[in-house]
């Protein structure tokens, strides 16, 4: 239903009526539609988190491979599941949102696999504000795909980029 209507305009009786339940049965789980939002929030990025996971372990003796992997993960998760993590991204976006603190733990955690992925391959840590905004850029790059008629076509040309910036940044 967020990602029909958005967020703003989803009222819990939506919720209710979609979901084909009571209104205590609602309020026994979920304080409000905040609460159902950060519930879905978490569930996606645990899920993605895992995804980058599994699809960068093919790529141990390469971690810079690794990173490419996840980072691709990232992306072809961000279009299977298109408009509602639209919605979540937005959300999570705005500083005022209850999603904020949640966006910057799933970050903080972004920024310790590419971390652990650098100083496996052999490198120096980079600055964690390096990590910061490579993570902006997955981020926006997958905003930008999520908000256009985006193609397979589009999806590769957003990987091939990326790949490039981790190739001119973490390999010279």
């Amino acid at each position: 239903i967020f990602a029909e209507r958005g967020f703003a305009t989803t009222r819990v009786e939506d919720i209710l009526e979609r979901a084909g339940v009571a209104r205590r049965t609602f309020y026994k789980y979920f304080s409000s539609k905040e609460a159902v939002l950060a519930a879905i929030y978490e569930l996606a990025t645990g899920e993605l988190i895992a995804g980058m996971q599994a699809a960068s372990a093919g790529a141990e003796a390469d971690p810079l491979e690794a990173i490419q992997l996840g980072l691709d993960a990232y992306l072809d998760y961000h279009l299977a599941h298109g408009p509602l993590l639209r919605v979540l991204v937005q959300q999570a976006v705005r500083s005022d949102s209850p999603l904020a603190p949640l966006r910057a733990r799933f970050r903080e955690g972004l920024v310790q696999l590419l971390d652990t992925a650098v100083r496996a391959s052999g490198r120096p840590a980079q600055d964690p504000v390096f990590y910061r905004a490579l993570i902006s850029a997955v981020e926006g790059v997958s905003l930008e795909l999520l908000t256009t008629e985006s193609g397979p076509k589009d999806v590769a040309r957003a990987k091939a980029a990326l790949h490039l910036l981790l190739e001119k940044t973490l390999r010279s």
